[in-house]
């Protein structure tokens, strides 16, 4: 995974101590990022996954939402939502608030199984699909600082960036309704191959909810 990522590209403010955590389990858990493909390992996909795992290890009450991030990265926030609908059993939801190392590794296979369906699906349109292509131009690092105003001043990024996140966003939510069913089988898949992934390693997942270690 991308080890350089800043907290302040997360779509939730979340505290240095929350983050550090982020980074700890990157170097801890490498070895489940395996799983992921090697050649689309980008910034942007690890801060996509820090997005996941801290939406489903903190309670919602908990939650502080990044009203200037979710502006600037609309296509990344319709792909939070979509894991919004993600319904897990409730002794693997409520351990996922006490284990950071199975929420982590849950956000990783969740990422990837919906990822891999949202690539499916848009290569399925031409249009899209050079839009998909396009904008995954600018996932080696943050785009925050094209929104800088000295940035604006110069180049025309935002508008080509907000243009194509609009084009994207548009087909995640086209998606999103079009495969309600089909997405549910991705997230139960996910989450599934997930706690089994961490029962071998680490063991059983307590049927309580309670803090598993």
């Amino acid at each position: 995974m991308y080890k350089k990522i800043m907290k302040e590209d997360c779509l939730f403010l979340i505290s240095d101590e929350k983050f550090s955590s982020f980074q700890r389990l990157m170097d801890q858990l490498d070895l489940f990022s395996l799983t992921l493909p090697f050649v689309s390992d980008t910034y942007q996909r690890t801060v996509s996954i820090l997005d996941i795992w801290y939406l489903i290890s903190t309670n919602p009450k908990e939650r502080i939402d990044h009203p200037e991030n979710r502006m600037i990265y609309p296509y990344r926030l319709y792909f939070l939502t979509m894991i919004n609908d993600v319904q897990m059993k409730r002794y693997v939801q409520l351990a996922v608030y006490d284990n950071e190392k199975l929420a982590f590794i849950c956000a990783i296979y969740l990422y990837k199984g919906l990822n891999e369906f949202i690539s499916e699906k848009m290569a399925q349109n031409e249009e899209v699909h050079t839009s998909f292509k396009l904008f995954q131009q600018y996932n080696q690092k943050s785009i925050r600082p094209y929104y800088d105003e000295k940035y604006i001043e110069l180049e025309d990024y935002p508008k080509q960036l907000a243009l194509l996140q609009a084009t994207l966003e548009t087909e995640l939510r086209f998606i999103h309704q079009q495969y309600k069913s089909a997405l549910d089988d991705v997230y139960t898949n996910a989450i599934e191959e997930a706690t089994d992934v961490y029962e071998v390693v680490f063991g059983l997942i307590n049927d309580w909810g309670g803090l598993v270690t």
